[in-house]
């Protein structure tokens, strides 16, 4: 047994729980000093309006890190998830029209193309053995090309009843919240109580071990990549309704900030680790920071400089994870 196996097998009990805590705990603590600081600044913030405005920003890239997370767990990695944002965004706008046939058409066709999205990262890299880094980033050209296709400049439509639908409130509950936990309930909740959650965190954990056990490997790491399509257009579906419009640049933003927002969150860039509140409490931790800037009257020269700050110092942390891992190659190898 190697001192890699060894420092994974220890990693399975009492320490390796702790570790999957400190993520989420962090970005509670952060999200509730940042809170506060903001309300001294903008007391409206804490109002119905403030609060849904806040959920509002943060729910599209919660929903981009979900996908992302599950990409992670099965020990990959997906750099076209805000080309998929981008391109289902495209297609909402330019397809929907009043009417709850025609609502509910383009909403139903919209998650079938993501899951088609996720279908071809998932050949590519399960079967046709590409590395995710590098078969996910060709494939983001090939999605965002698409949108070009479809939307060359910033226009269409979609209709006020489903933006309100989605991004309205009743009281203090923004309808974004009720729409992430329904995506939770519905889609996160079920496949990782059943076996196939399992198993994609037994392939993200140990991908040579899973293959020895019988594990169905590849299909495992095709399914994990389709369930990141599908939160993918979802999270492209609730940008439609916030905008009204589409947009075949609004996707771009949510790859880096997807996977620093999950691993912020507590999860491992080695595969096999993490919860899915760690990811939704760092993404609202981390659009929320960004939002508070322009509260506090920082520059928009010196947003850019602090958000590509907190990128790299986040994703830097989970390098040195990887590096005291075994390897940095372990990206390369998911």
């Amino acid at each position: 047994m190697t001192q890699h196996d060894s420092l994974r097998r220890g990693a399975s009990g009492r320490p390796r729980r702790i570790e999957k805590h400190i993520g989420p705990v962090s970005c509670t603590i952060g999200l509730a000093v940042v809170m506060a600081l903001y309300a001294i600044r903008q007391p409206l913030i804490l109002s119905p309006f403030g609060l849904t405005s806040l959920a509002n920003v943060s729910v599209p890239l919660a929903l981009a890190a979900i996908g992302q997370t599950v990409v992670l767990l099965g020990g990959g990695l997906d750099l076209s998830i805000g080309a998929q944002i981008t391109l289902v965004n495209c297609f909402a706008a330019t397809t929907m029209h009043n009417g709850v046939v025609s609502i509910t058409t383009i909403v139903l066709l919209s998650m079938t193309i993501g899951l088609v999205m996720g279908l071809l990262n998932g050949i590519v890299v399960a079967y046709g053995r590409v590395e995710p880094l590098i078969g996910t980033f060709c494939t983001s050209f090939v999605f965002g090309g698409a949108a070009l296709i479809i939307l060359p400049r910033p226009g269409g439509s979609i209709p006020a009843s489903f933006a309100t639908a989605l991004t309205g409130n009743m009281g203090i509950l923004p309808f974004s919240l009720i729409l992430l936990v329904s995506a939770i309930l519905l889609v996160w909740v079920p496949i990782f109580k059943s076996r196939l959650g399992g198993f994609i965190v037994a392939v993200g954990d140990n991908s040579e071990s899973g293959r020895l056990s019988g594990l169905p490997v590849r299909r495992v790491e095709l399914v994990s990549y389709m369930l990141s399509g599908l939160f993918a257009s979802i999270a492209a579906l609730f940008l439609a309704a916030e905008t009204t419009s589409g947009d075949p640049t609004i996707g771009s933003i949510y790859t880096l900030n997807s996977l620093a927002a999950a691993v912020l969150g507590g999860v491992a860039l080695t595969g096999g680790r993490g919860t899915v509140i760690g990811p939704v409490l760092g993404s609202f931790l981390l659009s929320i920071i960004l939002n508070a800037l322009g509260a506090f009257n920082v520059s928009s020269f010196w947003q850019s400089f602090i958000e590509g700050l907190i990128l790299m110092v986040v994703l830097g942390l989970g390098g040195l994870r990887l590096l005291r891992s075994g390897s940095w190659l372990a990206v390369l190898r998911s």
